[in-house]
This record gives C-alpha cells, structure tokens and sequence, in this order.
C-alpha cells in the first residue's frame, strides 16, 4: 500500500469513529432539559455581602472551627494559686476547671474539680487505701498532698489550635476523655477554651433552615431537579424520598447531607431510574 493510500484510508477511519463519538440528540436534549429545570428552581444570583458566603460556607460542618465557638475570655490561674483559692474561683464563676498559666500565658496544664476532689477521696489521711478506679492510685495520692495547682493539676494538658474545625476538636476531646479544651495559637499561648456544649452548638439550627439549604444544595452543587426528590427534617433527623436519574448519584447526595451542620442523622429511601454502576458494551465496529 502507497503512502498516499495509507493517507487516505486513515482519514476514513477517524471520519467513520467521528459518527460514534458524543451523545445523540434524543440524549443531548433530554441532559440539558433536566439541568433547565434543575436551574430554573434556584433563584437569580444577586450580589451578596461577606457575611451571607460566610453563612453558606459555614454549612459544612467540616468549615466550622473552634474560633467561632470558643470562650475568649478564659477564666485561668497560675502555677502558684492556692488550693482554697481554685475552689473559690470555680465555684465564683461556675466553672468545672481552669487552665493553668505561666506568666507567658502558655498553657502548663488544667486544674479541674476531680483533681481538687483527691483530698477528699483520702480524707486528709496520706496513708489512706484508695482503691483502683479512672484515676491511677499513684496520681491520686500526689494531688492529695497538693497546695497550689502546680501540684495538682493534670499536665500535660490537651490543647486544640483556634483554627482546627470543630469535628476534629471532639474527636480530640473524645479520645482524651476532658470535657473542655485550652484553645492556644500558633506559639502555644492561651487564646480561649471550647467545651463540650460550645463544640455541640452547630447543631442549633432549626429543621426549617436545614430543609431550606439542602434543597438549594441539591439544585445548586448536583443540578438535580428537586421536585423528584422529597426532603423531610425532623429534631435534625433528614429522610430523603424520591427517584434520582442515576443510582450512583445517591451515595454523593448521602454524603453532602451528613456533611451538613445541625444534621443529626439521614435515612435513605431513594430509588433510582438507571443503574449506572453496570456499563453497556461497547459498540460493535
């Protein structure tokens, strides 16, 4: 075969697989008919403050942190304050514990009612038997014999960074079993506490507002025609009913809905028109 007709019959060939590429109209037009009416459901873009993307962008659980729920003015006390003086601060500001601070305001560790309450549990005896439990006899023993909150406080403490999102500083809380967290910067100085309430307050908005945004979610982010699918909020309980075009879109739709601040839980009643996950055979040539 010449080159010229090697040419000419490589140009027939790419022609040909040209006729087989991109979908059919019948599909063209049923794709961009149901993005229209995704669309049409969203309202016209207008200009919006900062305040307003704040807002959007703070619906995501994952965006929330710990600057945005933590105590800024943080009741503390140094290496040097006396044992009476700790329980009159706490019980003064109804407080379960303070951090404690060097002169630098970095964080040396937490003072907190159970490590006051070890001169209780040996009742002023230091020779008393204490019986093992959640705190170990020996660290028990050495608070009880403690005067100023160096000596009774628990050290290291476990800090979170003001920036760290709200997810990972319950997770971090959790796993160090304290019920409040010293919030430090960069350098390791106290910039506030965020307790276990604090973290649990993005689960404050109303099941009116959650319903609201995931509708816009679904139009907006999966181009979805809402009226197929219908969504149902209770006490921050999401059900989801309704058919979607594809069923390997429902796992996303899942996914950014547990993702959603104030979500306490979603259950899935979805159906779906096509099983994606089976692909068709290839065309034969």
């Amino acid at each position: 075969m010449s080159d010229r007709e090697r040419f000419e019959a490589t140009q027939e060939s790419s022609a040909a697989a040209a006729t087989h590429t991109g979908p059919i109209a019948e599909r063209h037009e049923s794709a961009l008919g149901r993005y229209l009416g995704a669309v049409s459901n969203v309202p016209e873009h207008e200009l919006r403050s900062d305040e307003t993307l704040y807002d959007e962008y703070s619906w995501n659980l994952e965006n929330n942190v710990v600057r945005d729920v933590m105590t800024e003015d943080v009741i503390c006390v140094t290496g040097d304050t006396p044992f009476k003086e700790i329980v009159n601060t706490l019980s003064k500001h109804r407080v379960s514990a303070v951090p404690v601070v060097d002169a630098d305001q970095k964080v040396l560790g937490v003072v907190s009612e159970s490590d006051l309450l070890a001169k209780v549990v040996t009742g002023g005896d230091p020779e008393a038997r204490i019986e093992d439990g959640p705190s170990p006899r020996v660290q028990t023993r050495r608070k009880s014999h403690g005067e100023v909150a160096r000596e009774l406080m628990s050290s290291p403490a476990v800090t979170i960074h003001a920036d760290s999102s709200v997810v990972h500083a319950a997770r971090v809380g959790a796993m160090a079993r304290v019920r409040r967290l010293p919030v430090v910067d960069a350098i390791g100085s106290l910039v506030g506490i965020v307790t276990r309430s604090d973290l649990l307050r993005v689960f404050l908005r109303n099941d009116e507002e959650i319903g609201t945004h995931i509708v816009a979610m679904f139009a907006s982010q999966f181009c979805m025609d809402t009226t197929a699918v219908n969504i149902a909020v209770h006490d921050g309980v999401v059900t989801l009913t309704g058919e979607v075009e594809r069923r390997l879109l429902i796992r996303p739709l899942l996914d950014a809905v547990r993702a959603t601040a104030g979500v306490v839980g979603v259950h899935d009643k979805l159906t779906y028109r096509f099983d994606d996950r089976i692909l068709p055979p290839p065309p034969l040539q």
